[in-house]
């Protein structure tokens, strides 16, 4: 059997305190976010507008609440109107946001934020 050589011990050792401090992502799997649905944040998209005459302007794109399939519905998850809903640009690099935009949400659901009541079977 071959023995350890220093290097291979040595990268085995950096690899080990490397990884040590990783954290989950905060989607749907994520143990702690399955928790509070209305603030899983899943996808964030940012590219330069496209149109004629707004190519200095930029396009952000925040999607939460995932796993919202059609054929979930029509009683989706609401945004919560307790949270506040936050993307933070930072736009010289040194890590501190320059600008940020903050939503709340008072009511994303009809009939009092209780949703559409569909009849199912005979009436």
């Amino acid at each position: 059997m071959k023995a350890f050589t220093p290097s291979i011990l040595a990268v085995v050792i950096c690899a080990t305190f490397a990884s040590a401090p990783s954290e989950a992502s905060s989607h749907r799997e994520a143990p702690n976010i399955s928790r509070f649905p209305t603030l899983d944040s899943t996808d964030f998209y940012v590219f330069n507008s496209y149109e004629q005459g707004r190519g200095d302007f930029v396009t952000l794109i925040a999607n939460y609440i995932p796993l919202q399939d059609a054929y979930g519905g029509p009683n989706y998850f609401a945004m919560d109107p307790d949270a506040t809903y936050s993307i933070h640009i930072d736009n010289d690099g040194d890590a501190v946001e320059d600008i940020t935009f903050a939503f709340n949400f008072k009511s994303m659901l009809p009939n009092n934020n209780q949703g559409v009541q569909l009849t199912v079977g005979p009436e």
